[in-house]
């Protein structure tokens, strides 16, 4: 499974997520959001048609605990999210994807180096594990 690097304005961002995640049909991924609520996110994902019952959710935005399968990490702790997202590859059984939107959100809470490492760490793990990132 190879990866994608999606660049384009704010503006249509979340029309290419909605894009990308409908091509996916069925299958699970793992969704982490460092700029909006998972709240937002999945009503906007369900706005276009998107069934988010087979997302799990990692918030970085909200720190409020609002539902069972949505984890909330800061997005300064790196290390709690990459284990947090092997952890989420290891649980789903099959196919599955990595979705992080939007990544150039961490160099606002982390050096670039810090986020470089990051990026390598999980694409590596992802990449081990057949799983696409997106």
């Amino acid at each position: 499974m190879g990866s994608k690097l999606i660049i384009t304005s704010v503006e249509n961002l979340q029309k290419k997520i909605i894009s990308v995640l409908a091509a996916k049909g069925r299958l699970p991924g793992i969704y982490v959001s460092l700029n909006k609520t998972q709240r937002s996110v999945e009503e906007l994902l369900e706005k276009g048609g998107i069934d988010t019952k087979r997302l799990f959710f990692i918030d970085c935005v909200t720190s409020e605990q609002t539902k069972d399968y949505v984890l909330h990490i800061r997005p300064n702790e790196l290390d709690k999210l990459s284990y947090s997202i092997g952890s989420f590859i290891n649980e789903i059984k099959g196919d599955k994807f990595l979705l992080i939107d939007a990544l150039s959100t961490l160099l606002i809470y982390n050096d670039e180096n810090k986020v470089a490492a990051f990026v390598k760490e999980v694409t590596e793990y992802a990449s081990a594990n057949n799983v696409q990132v997106i």
